[in-house]
């Protein structure tokens, strides 16, 4: 019985060791109230500072120079632009353990941004290997109105996924909700 248990012990070890790097993405869409100028949400969007200040993890910021490499990302390759991409060293805390005040980790990672026609483009390495980017638009819906929509990715080492992709879903609701919120306050109606 023994050996079993040491067999096992030795794959869970070996298999967390592996630096399998996989991606997930995701779309959401949010409806627009009618009350809310989808350009209010744009002109958010574009305020970089305003828009990173929206999400809750963020507990400082700082503007820093732009490496030209950045410019070569495929991420930020988009024939609709030519703004530029700017950068900011961000401080954020996650909750690794929910509940205790010693389960949280204070990180600091570079986020890049670049605004386009009808929104923000947005990429992160983190630590742990983790790459976050994604893409807020304001876009037409079916029936007339307008939606917000979010399309993300996520790449990090596969043991890590679960709980980055909820973390990040759940930092993007809190955004789209306070977003839509602030953009209410300030655009007035259509």
């Amino acid at each position: 019985m023994a050996p079993y248990k040491l067999l096992t012990g030795l794959l869970v070890v070996s298999l967390l060791s592996v630096n399998w790097r996989i991606s997930n993405t995701r779309r959401v869409s949010t409806k627009i109230p009618g009350s809310t100028d989808p350009n209010a949400i744009i002109q958010a969007l574009h305020d970089h500072k305003t828009f990173i200040a929206l999400n809750p993890v963020i507990v400082d910021l700082a503007q820093v120079p732009t490496d030209p490499v950045i410019y070569e990302d495929e991420w930020f390759q988009t024939p609709e632009t030519q703004d530029s991409i700017e950068t900011y060293m961000i401080n954020s805390i996650i909750t690794i353990i929910p509940g205790l005040d010693w389960g949280k980790q204070n990180i600091r990672f570079p986020t890049w941004l670049r605004s386009f026609e009808t929104g923000v483009k947005t990429k992160a390495d983190a630590p742990f290997g983790v790459t976050v980017g994604s893409q807020l638009s304001v876009q037409p819906d079916n029936t007339g109105g307008w939606m917000l929509v979010v399309d993300r990715y996520v790449r990090c080492v596969w043991w890590v996924m679960p709980f980055v992709a909820w973390t990040y879903d759940d930092v993007y609701a809190n955004i789209a909700r306070d977003l839509l919120k602030l953009a209410g306050m300030q655009g007035g109606g259509n």
